[in-house]
């Protein structure tokens, strides 16, 4: 492991002794015990070209309080690619350190072909939220066995789209930070909440399948079975009852694959 991140530091910004400091704009800053991951340097880029580096914090990305809808028919909006530019960038952040505007900027990103006025003050919000953070990241604690297992957090948004779809989100955890995380409009139409969040759980488990094998191959063979914590009663109860038949005949067989593996332990 020790030549492997030599070998990958040459093509990092180093210090002098040699340890990262820098990748693709991540920052990564060592001390005792920790290692974090922060990108304020980039958001602080991107509020300068907005004129937005001295705006006032918002507390969260999104206001609840708002839905986000479709730009009218009657409204033309912004067509340029502006806001989809901003969109990226603002993509790059959420998948690289900053899972809590994953959501936000993925509903957002549903309008950069016609994206409305609401769109843009959404978009600016979300910019407020980062300009109160920008100094926060991940950080991975060297906690006694804490890095060579994961544990798993996985919910569903039922029908929160335009089109009727949920949204899937799920994050995992290990060294005490998020080590990938995901919010995605579920691929088919959920008839109930229960519906979305089992498919949540299948979307969660095939990463902490990709997750195990990696894990593997690095040495840390996982020996116990991934915890994944979820908060729909009704959907463990399916999970582990395989003659739940009555709120499951209607399901996908696909997604009882999730079923089998917790069966397996």
């Amino acid at each position: 492991m020790e030549e492997m991140k030599k070998d990958i530091c040459t093509e990092w910004e180093t210090t002098d002794m040699g340890e990262p400091t820098k990748i693709i704009g991540i920052k990564i800053t060592q001390s005792l015990g920790q290692i974090s991951i922060s990108q304020g340097k980039s958001i602080e880029n991107i509020l300068k070209q907005q004129g937005l580096i001295d705006a006032n914090p918002a507390k969260m990305p999104l206001d609840p309080n708002i839905k986000i809808e479709p730009n009218p028919d009657r409204n033309e909006g912004d067509r340029s690619n502006t806001y989809a530019q901003l969109i990226g960038k603002l993509q790059f952040i959420a998948n690289s350190t900053w899972p809590d505007i994953m959501y936000a900027i993925n509903r957002l990103a549903s309008y950069i072909t016609n994206p409305s006025m609401q769109h843009q003050t959404a978009v600016k919000r979300v910019l407020q939220y980062l300009s109160g953070t920008k100094t926060y990241g991940i950080t991975y604690e060297n906690i006694p066995g804490s890095y060579i297992s994961f544990l798993g957090y996985a919910n569903a948004a039922y029908k929160n789209r335009d089109d009727n779809k949920s949204t899937t989100g799920y994050v995992f955890i290990a060294a005490g930070g998020a080590i990938t995380w995901q919010s995605s409009r579920q691929s088919v139409t959920a008839e109930s909440s229960t519906e979305a969040e089992y498919i949540t759980l299948w979307e969660a488990r095939k990463k902490a399948s990709w997750l195990r094998n990696l894990y593997n191959k690095l040495g840390f063979t996982q020996k116990e079975p991934t915890v994944i914590m979820q908060d729909n009663t009704r959907m463990v109860a399916i999970v582990k009852n395989p003659m739940f038949h009555k709120c499951t005949k209607h399901i996908n067989s696909h997604f009882h694959w999730i079923r089998e593996k917790i069966q397996d332990g």
